[in-house]
């Protein structure tokens, strides 16, 4: 007996169905250029915008990256088009930039390859950059001063390795300053140490141009952008100019030169080179030990 099936019913049962997307999901992990290009070795961080992975190149011996993976936002975009433009020995160097259909996870961080494709295909129109920059070590400017605040006041070598830190900091921001960008979020979190031991500057994801030449001119900014405890008074404005990353630069030194034994202390510090550069009078009763 022959069974008629009308145009519209389904050819395959919700099971099969099922298998075929994971199929194709699957195909899809196999064809990333990510994948196929490199072979990823180690979760380096990750948080609201994307995934850093630690990857070797499949065709150049022992050559390793990192490869950064965020979805497709103006943030990232921002990020991007400041990074290609800037080439400096402090500054955390960019490669170059893909778009993918999907996003990628370390099947041992996840339920395996074909559960997450599933989960970031949900949204068809989803889509990824794959960004491709200096691999640096894993260890930060917020880890070296966490490490040299629980060694002895004697170590003169805190004073000498950060006045070294602090120059080439400087010098990234000069240079950074110099192609009419402001980074508006520096912060120790943000300051890497390249394999070559060099401090270098790193998250442009709050990047801004600085369209016009004259420091004193103002520009229209968001409001509140970048981290609040190394940000200036005027940056709580909407109009302020590179001086923000100046001032940021002023609290950074701070904490390389002198120990801040808590946060409390550490903010309270903070607080008061606010109210000194907005021109307040301001008690001071923290204590701070100096070398």
């Amino acid at each position: 007996m022959q069974i008629l099936k009308s145009p519209n019913s389904c050819l395959f049962s919700p099971r099969e169905s099922l298998a075929s997307s994971q199929t194709l999901n699957l195909f899809k992990y196999l064809i990333n250029r990510f994948t196929s290009e490199f072979d990823p070795m180690e979760l380096l961080g990750r948080g609201a915008f994307g995934r850093v992975y630690k990857a070797k190149h499949k065709m150049l011996n022992n050559v390793y990256y990192a490869v950064k993976v965020v979805r497709c936002e103006e943030k990232s975009l921002r990020e991007m088009g400041t990074l290609s433009e800037l080439l400096h020995p402090n500054i955390v160097r960019y490669y170059t930039f893909w778009v993918e259909d999907s996003g990628y996870r370390n099947p041992e961080l996840a339920d395996g390859a074909l559960s997450f494709f599933s989960r970031t295909s949900s949204n068809s129109s989803a889509k990824y950059f794959y960004i491709q920059m200096e691999l640096c070590d894993t260890k930060t400017l917020k880890h070296w001063i966490v490490e040299k605040n629980k060694e002895s006041l004697q170590d003169s070598k805190r004073r000498e390795e950060g006045h070294s830190i602090t120059e080439q900091i400087v010098s990234a921001v000069e240079y950074i300053h110099s192609k009419r960008h402001v980074h508006r979020d520096l912060k120790p979190e943000n300051i890497l140490f390249g394999l070559d031991g060099k401090a270098k500057i790193g998250d442009f994801g709050l990047v801004t141009q600085d369209d016009d030449g004259d420091d004193n001119a103002l520009m229209e900014r968001s409001r509140e952008r970048g981290t609040h405890s190394y940000m200036a008074p005027e940056q709580r404005e909407k109009k302020y100019d590179r001086k923000v990353d100046i001032f940021a630069l002023g609290l950074i030194y701070f904490e390389i030169l002198w120990k801040l034994s808590t946060g409390h202390e550490r903010a309270e510090v903070t607080e008061l080179i606010s109210s000194l550069t907005d021109l307040r009078t301001y008690k001071c009763d923290v204590r701070i030990s100096f070398f």
